[in-house]
């Protein structure tokens, strides 16, 4: 039995697909990426985690624990 790469063992073929870079422009003001496609715009890239919420310990709060949150985008 050969030995082969776990990489090797999953690998796909890979179909390009056609990309049209004329739709896309930075926008300054909001300092993204945007595609424009029939009059409408929207962010080119989006990697939002959503909402975050952290508690902290017992012992780090004399007062009892305390929460912090918090939005995670771009």
């Amino acid at each position: 039995m050969a030995v082969v790469a776990f990489g090797a063992r999953q690998a796909v073929d890979v179909v390009p697909v056609p990309v049209d870079f004329s739709v896309i422009q930075f926008d300054a003001d909001r300092q993204i990426s945007m595609v424009t496609e029939g009059g409408v715009s929207v962010p080119a890239l989006r990697h939002s985690t959503g909402a975050t919420s952290t508690n902290t310990a017992n012992r780090d709060n004399q007062g009892g624990s305390d929460t912090d949150s918090d939005r995670t985008e771009d």
